[in-house]
């Protein structure tokens, strides 16, 4: 069999390198396509996994719009020279399109019901789609449900050890409490109109948790210098063993907040999107807690 992954957010290596392996170790011919996306690449290749990158993130939504054309013009090349069986992806806005032209079935995971692109270009055109936890939209015959976590698939036991020692490396005692912030650009498409915390209020934040605990802080954009002595130091192959040992959690994007409930790490969700898996975590879970819900 001859698989295409498109791989366009660094969650998403996570999420599918436990089934490129697989399906590589089982002898099966698999093509993964990528895209410059904050540490996406970075975590590709420390992870040893070929690809090719078909573009940058663009900084605007014109730009990601002309991005859009360029990933369906390298697409299409690549479906006619790699021919899969199949394309895999987990939004489906390039995949989707590229494989209804080209006569390829394609398998979707969608987890943000809300988001506009994906539901106007990526689902409609999808071959399948899967969906997990709380998912709230219905995409008849073509949706395949399942009752688990999303992050499960590389956070399950067996699939991930928590280890200090790369904390440690890195020069955190994870013996000694700390809390983990993760801050998003809030540049994707489906971010419009939204914004993160102002440089005051989380500086604010720091100054109230720094008296309880070390603060360590990751975010897509670079820090500020009023925060910038709590840049994170550990390398981004390891960011999922500084979430696992952390006693809080403080994010911005929901994926990271899934990954914390599975790691049973305490977290503070600070984004306004009501997507079925964050509402299922907080409600029927109570792993999260989400402020704009209250």
């Amino acid at each position: 069999m001859r698989v295409l992954f498109d791989i366009v957010h660094p969650a998403q290596v996570h999420f599918f390198r436990h089934s490129i392996a697989r399906l590589r170790a089982a002898g099966h011919a698999v093509k993964v396509t990528s895209r410059a996306k904050d540490v996406a690449l970075d975590l590709l290749d420390r992870f040893g996994i070929e690809h090719e990158c078909l573009s940058v993130k663009g900084s605007s939504m014109v730009q990601m719009g002309f991005e859009l054309f360029r990933r369906y013009e390298k697409m299409i090349r690549i479906a006619r020279q790699f021919k899969p069986d199949v394309m895999v992806s987990r939004v489906g806005v390039t995949t989707a399109l590229i494989g209804k032209l080209l006569g390829i079935p394609t398998v979707t995971y969608d987890d943000m019901e809300q988001a506009r692109i994906q539901g106007f270009v990526g689902l409609p055109l999808s071959t399948y789609i899967c969906t997990g936890l709380g998912y709230f939209r219905d995409h008849g015959r073509r949706h395949v449900r399942f009752r688990g976590l999303h992050t499960l698939a590389y956070l399950a036991p067996g699939l991930f050890t928590p280890d200090p020692q790369p904390l440690r490396d890195a020069g955190i005692n994870p013996d000694e409490p700390y809390v983990f912030m993760r801050l998003v650009s809030w540049g994707a498409n489906h971010d419009l109109g939204r914004t993160g915390r102002a440089e005051t209020e989380l500086v604010e934040a720091v100054a109230s948790l720094t008296p309880l605990a070390r603060v360590i802080i990751s975010s897509e954009d670079p820090l500020p210098p009023s925060l910038a002595q709590y840049a994170n130091p550990v390398p981004v192959e390891h960011g999922l063993q500084l979430l696992a040992h952390a006693r809080l959690c403080i994010v911005e994007g929901g994926t990271l907040a899934a990954e914390a409930a599975a790691l049973g790490v305490p977290a503070l969700c600070q984004n306004s999107y009501d997507f079925g898996y964050l509402r299922a975590l907080e409600r029927e879970y109570e792993l999260i807690l989400r402020p704009h819900s209250l």
